[in-house]
């Protein structure tokens, strides 16, 4: 998976806080500690790009923070959760290959689905995943009533999976 930019994959640190620009979005998240936070960085070690990749191992800590908004997940699953690239590397194919690097790393090997949630007008994440070949299966539906949230998961609808799909292969045209 290329990307514009040459970066190597490595797990945070406290000089990683807020190296992003992004005012702080997962301080909280990062003060939790739950593993494994990893960013991205270039050559002279400046953080371009940030995300955490859950294991089942880390099923309580992820519920204990999220709430039920994730599945539960099992033995072989992973899930990807508060990516953010900084805003002077965007559209430069940081994200896919920050995946990809990831993925591939030994603790990872027995890992056969990836789950991450990605809102559906947010067309560059969309696009930087189909990338790496990850397919929509499932959508999370939620429901607030009286201050109380329901949340589902349900299988992707052939209608949505389509135009999933066409939205990526128009885009994959336009930018490749």
């Amino acid at each position: 998976m290329d990307s514009k930019v040459d970066l190597s994959i490595r797990l945070f640190e406290d000089s990683d806080v807020n190296a992003l620009d992004e005012g702080m979005r997962h301080a909280r998240l990062v003060q939790e500690n739950i593993p494994d936070c990893y960013v991205a960085v270039t050559k002279d070690n400046t953080t371009i790009y940030r995300q955490w990749l859950f294991k089942h191992q880390q099923n309580n800590q992820v519920a204990n923070y999220f709430g039920n908004i994730f599945p539960s997940l099992k033995e072989d699953e992973a899930l990807i959760e508060g990516v953010f690239t900084h805003p002077d590397y965007r559209g430069l194919r940081v994200m896919p290959n920050a995946v990809y690097k990831t993925l591939i790393q030994d603790q990872y090997k027995g890992i056969n689905r990836v789950i991450v949630f990605v809102d559906e007008n947010n067309i560059p994440s969309l696009k930087g995943f189909h990338r790496n070949g990850f397919r929509p299966y499932i959508t999370r539906q939620e429901k607030w009533f009286l201050f109380y949230r329901k949340v589902s998961f349900v299988p992707m609808t052939t209608k949505l999976e389509y135009s999933y799909l066409n939205l990526a292969s128009a885009t994959n045209l336009q930018t490749s």
